[in-house]
């Protein structure tokens, strides 16, 4: 996959992801909201660094969003695991989710290092 494609999709990925929780219910949560504002930011420096050439930054953009990725999945299954996410087995979903999303950004990065 270009990298143009990859981060264009992770970063819409990460916007939708982080507006939405703005519009979940349950009153204020700093770590939520956190993780929110984290979500937006990612995106948007995805889609900025979207058509940079290949550089140090890009490359760094791309270690980044693995780590980031690769943590909020890694968190979340084990939230599922201890019972703290959902009742049900599509409470895996999610968390698979954002690890394709890591192995994108390790595939993608790493494909395309300077």
């Amino acid at each position: 996959m270009k990298p143009k494609l990859f981060l264009t999709i992770a970063g819409a990925w990460f916007l939708i992801e982080g507006v939405t929780g703005f519009f979940m219910g349950g009153g204020f949560d700093f770590f939520t909201f956190g993780f929110n504002v984290f979500s937006i930011t990612m995106g948007i420096l995805c889609l900025l660094t979207r058509n940079e050439p290949v550089s140090n930054a890009r490359n760094a953009v791309f270690q980044t969003g693995l780590l980031a990725t690769l943590g909020i999945s890694l968190v979340a299954y084990y939230a599922q695991w201890s019972g703290l996410f959902m009742d049900s087995p599509a409470g895996y979903i999610p968390p698979t989710l954002w690890l394709i999303v890591a192995i994108g950004f390790f595939l993608v990065g790493r494909a395309n290092m300077k």
